[in-house]
């Protein structure tokens, strides 16, 4: 198709070192959240021929990674999670993914849709096709007025927007699994309307991908052709709650103190440490020091500086007590650790 940038590279090694806009952000930071730039986004993983092909199509650029099969770039993915709803879609072959702490098997026809929130990783998707489209919660909430969605009463997908374009319910970790009753359903077609809607960019081509999402929701909705399982992960309030802790916490990467975390979410600073403990394992103090030990090891893999100043940049006067954390994580020295990931 005309107007899709096509970008060629011969290792993961060379995809990795790429710093432009169009660069597979993930797989060189282990807690990106993909974020794309686009209100809607379908994205394809194919393999075709002896290329593994990676593309992206939306509204501002459409474009498309190329690297050969050997390169293996199905295996870099990380867990991760999103800004936005992504809807999977396996269109051949296997996918096994981890959501949280589950294991999902995902066959031909079949689909995932994930919250915000809901962490994941794809841990084997080496022999199949898959599209994956990314939804932002501004793409429902501004739906045009003179299309209606096809959401009746008791729309499983009526239920899980509703639930969660909420911005204070983005921490919930829900999802819907879609699993095909008939052979003869496939959402191909759809799917690949919107990449041309895009690719193409006609007048009036906005309208048609509005279009053709109808009939993709209108299809997931028919319980003549998919069977739903909706999963709630955080349903509680002390879930929702250790969530945005959680989120804090690893935004300031461990580097926030109890009255800090306790002020910006109005609870007790006990009340926090003993519900994060309920619900990681590990208490406040132990939790934030992981996420400060797991910072410093992104830093030593990533970056050039001086122990002693990342040590500083995550709150250790201690340089001893810096090492004693790291060791006690890592089972190596921040030194041994920079070495072995150099």
């Amino acid at each position: 198709m005309d107007n899709i940038l096509h970008f060629y590279y011969q290792s993961i090694d060379e995809v990795k070192q790429q710093q432009n806009t169009y660069s597979v952000n993930y797989l060189t930071n282990r807690d990106v959240e993909r974020n794309y730039f686009a209100p809607l986004s379908v994205a394809t993983s194919f393999h075709v021929d002896d290329e593994y092909i990676f593309s992206n199509y939306m509204d501002s650029i459409c474009y498309s990674i190329h690297t050969p099969y050997t390169s293996n770039l199905y295996t870099e993915t990380m867990t991760h999670k999103h800004s936005f709803f992504e809807l999977m879609y396996v269109k051949r072959g296997t996918v096994h993914m981890k959501i949280e702490n589950d294991d999902f098997t995902y066959g031909a026809g079949s689909l995932c849709l994930l919250n915000r929130n809901t962490r994941h990783i794809e841990t084997d998707i080496s022999d199949t096709d898959i599209y994956y489209v990314g939804i932002e919660p501004q793409f429902i909430t501004n739906w045009p007025q003179t299309i209606s969605l096809p959401f009746g009463k008791k729309s499983i997908l009526k239920n899980f927007f509703r639930k969660n374009l909420a911005e204070q319910m983005k921490y919930k970790k829900d999802y819907i699994n879609f699993t095909p009753l008939t052979e003869s359903v496939s959402l191909t077609v759809i799917l690949e309307e919107i990449i041309a809607a895009y690719a193409q960019k006609r007048t009036g081509y906005q309208f048609d991908i509005y279009s053709s999402l109808c009939r993709l929701f209108a299809t997931l909705d028919d319980d003549a052709l998919y069977k739903a399982s909706y999963i709630s992960m955080a349903e509680n309030r002390q879930c929702l709650v250790v969530e945005q802790a959680k989120k804090l916490i690893d935004e300031k990467h461990g580097c926030i103190k109890r009255y800090e975390l306790a002020d910006q979410l109005s609870y007790s600073d006990e009340y926090l440490s003993r519900i994060i403990k309920k619900y990681t394992g590990y208490t406040l103090k132990a939790y934030c020091q992981r996420m400060q030990m797991l910072e410093a090891a992104r830093l030593l893999k990533s970056t050039s500086l001086p122990i002693t100043q990342i040590a500083s940049s995550l709150g250790y006067e201690n340089r001893t007590q810096f090492y004693h954390n790291f060791k006690h994580e890592f089972h190596m020295t921040p030194a041994q650790y920079r070495t072995s990931h150099s």
